[in-house]
């Protein structure tokens, strides 16, 4: 049987619960919501200006552990926070989605525009719907329903031609599913033209996962195929398989070297660890260009990992992240610590300047012990190589990290809110300088948020 989050208990729901394998991304508001105070909901006020827009916060879970309705803009050249649709009476942030949700699927799409969708609402309600945003006018739309519903960590990955594919989660009777959507920008729906039609018997899209998974990661790779990494799967565990989805087909497969087993159909083993709540990292530059490091999470025996890996698309094999092949031991230890719930994000060569360019920074998660962390680290794909920098100015776990690519801070990192040491929403944020390896505070937004889901404006 598959773990429930509503069957866990209240008040440390956040942190790793190891008997089942679930951690703390699973912060959801149905187990807090009894104690939340009623207010009424006060009149909004007329909407501001479409505000500067260099990164995007979406919703995610409020001071009182329930889920959000607003959204901020990020102004880079000013390094402050402006409520999407402006302040309401009371000096909080209007609503502007059109239901509370949090770690919802949030991407970027052509021309400025943002895709929200699915995530969780209130009372674990697991949706469907979806809205994009439009900067210029600050404003969202609804748009069509994907057809099924995907929250308790999914993922969402931006494809080479512009349509989002949305994969696994759990889905509104709380199941893990293996079912797939694509949004097309072109048409402004949810669609199965990619992903081999809709099945007449379920109504969802043909091609699905080899096993439902959630708390995985999908990366986009150079040659325009999708991996998918790790999670959880339908029995529950941390898994160690992978698999990848070509748009070209529109279909999902095991792993090169890791293959079906051919009595289950489910992918065999392919990765160096078992991980959930990792993170998965496209290297865009020198010779590991095109691979993907995996770093951090949780295996299946309830570890904090200090490990990481790479996948190689070339032989569609992972190596331990120094390069080496995995030992009788597994991989060494490889990063200045283990975490999880953590952010990593490529320092992007195309707009991040001076000595970490090219690098991928990590911040913040979880330790072993269950501590929120302030320290940070970055991977040197050309040495292979982790190593710490300056601390981040608050602990933080469960935040948002997003590359700015326009402004004065073009090529910096905007770390924003998360969950502090008490396990209490964050307001803070703060910017990263890949050219000194430093934090420096900015403006803090508008309201306290964790899981949160961000998405910057590529120009």
């Amino acid at each position: 049987m598959n773990p429930k989050v509503a069957d866990q208990g209240v008040g440390d729901g956040y942190r790793l619960i190891r008997a089942t394998g679930l951690a703390s991304l699973l912060l959801f508001a149905s187990l807090f919501l009894a104690s939340r105070p009623a207010a009424a909901k006060p009149a909004k006020t007329k909407p501001a200006p479409a505000p500067r827009v260099d990164a995007l916060v979406v919703g995610g879970v409020d001071q009182y552990n329930g889920p959000m309705a607003s959204a901020e803009a990020f102004n880079a050249n000013a390094g402050t926070f402006s409520c999407v649709g402006g302040l309401n009476s009371a000096g909080a942030c209007n609503d502007v989605l059109n239901q509370p949700r949090f770690a919802a699927s949030v991407a970027p799409l052509p021309g400025g525009q943002v895709l929200v969708a699915g995530g969780n609402g209130v009372g674990v309600l697991c949706l469907n719907s979806a809205q994009v945003f439009n900067p210029a006018t600050g404003t969202f739309t609804a748009i069509g329903s994907m057809t099924d519903a995907h929250c308790f960590a999914h993922t969402t990955t931006v494809l080479s031609n512009g349509e989002v594919l949305i994969t696994g989660g759990e889905d509104q009777t709380g199941n893990l599913v293996n079912t797939a959507d694509l949004y097309n920008p072109a048409t402004g729906a949810f669609g199965c033209s990619g992903l081999g039609g809709a099945n007449p018997s379920t109504g969802y899209c043909a091609s699905t996962l080899t096993d439902a998974r959630f708390l995985d990661t999908a990366t986009l790779l150079a040659n325009g195929q999708v991996l998918i990494a790790g999670g959880n799967d339908s029995n529950g565990n941390i898994v160690n398989t992978a698999e990848i989805f070509d748009p070209n087909s529109g279909s999902f497969g095991c792993t090169s070297l890791g293959g079906a087993n051919p009595k289950t159909g489910f992918c065999n083993n392919a990765m160096t660890d078992s991980r959930q709540n990792h993170t998965a990292t496209l290297i865009a530059s020198g010779p590991k260009k095109g691979d993907v490091l995996i770093a951090g999470g949780i295996d299946a025996a309830g570890q904090v990992l200090q490990t990481a890996e790479l996948f190689i698309p070339s032989s569609g094999s992972f190596v331990c992240s120094n390069g080496s092949a995995q030992g009788s031991s597994g991989c060494p230890l490889a990063m200045s610590q283990a975490r999880y719930l953590h952010a990593a994000v490529l320092l992007d060569p195309r707009y991040s300047k001076g000595r970490y360019r090219g690098r991928i920074l990590i911040t913040g998660g979880e330790d072993a012990n269950g501590d929120v962390l302030a320290t940070a680290e970055v991977y040197d794909p050309v040495a292979k190589t982790f190593s710490p920098v300056s601390s981040m100015t608050t602990s933080r776990a469960l935040h948002s990290a997003t590359l700015i690519a326009s402004g004065n801070h073009k090529g910096w990192v905007l770390i924003a809110g998360g969950i502090d040491d008490s396990g209490n929403s964050l307001n803070s944020a703060e910017l990263f300088n890949p050219g000194t390896g430093t934090f420096v505070g900015v403006g803090t937004m508008n309201l306290a948020r964790s899981s949160a889901s961000s998405a910057g404006q590529v120009p």
